[in-house]
C-alpha cells in the first residue's frame, strides 16, 4: 500500500491527519498497514487521556470501535481496568445471530436474547441496543421457528433495553 492509499485508509477510520503522518514518518512509508494501525492505536491511547483534560475547544479525536479490537492484549488489559460502571460503553447485540446461535441454528431462541442483555446489565451496561429483524415478531412457522418469544415481549416491555430495534 502506497503513502497515500495508507493516508486515506486511516483518515476514514477517524485519525487525524496529524497523527497518521507522525506514525508513517516514525515507521516509513513502506510500513504494512497492520504495523501503521497499531501505531496509531498505541498512540491514539497515549494522547486520548489528555485530549479529555484539555480546555482548549477542539473536539478529541474519535476512532472507530473496530480498531480497539486489532489491539494487543496487553493494551486491552490496561483498558479494562480503567473501565468502570460509569464509563462502559453502548452495546449493540446482533440479535438474529445471538438468538440462532443460542437455539443451535435451528431456532430462533428470543430467550438467548434475554440472556445476552442480562449478562451485559450484570456487568454494569446501561445502553444496551439489540437489533432484531421485523418478521421476527410474526408468529412462529415450521420453516421459521421461534422459541422463547414471552422473552421477546419482555424485552420490548423492559426497561433493561435502550432500544430493541426491528428491521
Amino acid at each position: 500500500m502506497e503513502y497515500q492509499t495508507k493516508m486515506e485508509f486511516a483518515l476514514k477510520l477517524g485519525y487525524s491527519g496529524e497523527q497518521v503522518e507522525t506514525v508513517l514518518n516514525k515507521l516509513g512509508a513502506a510500513a504494512l498497514i497492520n504495523d501503521v494501525l497499531a501505531e496509531l492505536v498505541r498512540l491514539g491511547n497515549k494522547t486520548e487521556p489528555e485530549s479529555q483534560t484539555s480546555t482548549s475547544t477542539t473536539a478529541p479525536v474519535s476512532r472507530a470501535p473496530c480498531v480497539k479490537e486489532a489491539v494487543s492484549p496487553e493494551v486491552s488489559l490496561e483498558d479494562e481496568s480503567v473501565d468502570t460502571f460509569d464509563n462502559l460503553r453502548p452495546i449493540v447485540i446482533d440479535g438474529s445471530n445471538v438468538a440462532m446461535s443460542h437455539g443451535n441454528k435451528e431456532t430462533f431462541s428470543c430467550r438467548g436474547i434475554q440472556l445476552a442483555v442480562e449478562w451485559f446489565r450484570e456487568k454494569g451496561h446501561k445502553d444496551i441496543t439489540v437489533f432484531v429483524p421485523a418478521w421476527r415478531k410474526e408468529q412462529s412457522r415450521p420453516d421459521a421457528l421461534i422459541t422463547g418469544s414471552k422473552a421477546n415481549l419482555w424485552l420490548d416491555a423492559s426497561q433493561l433495553l435502550s432500544c430493541l430495534m426491528y428491521f
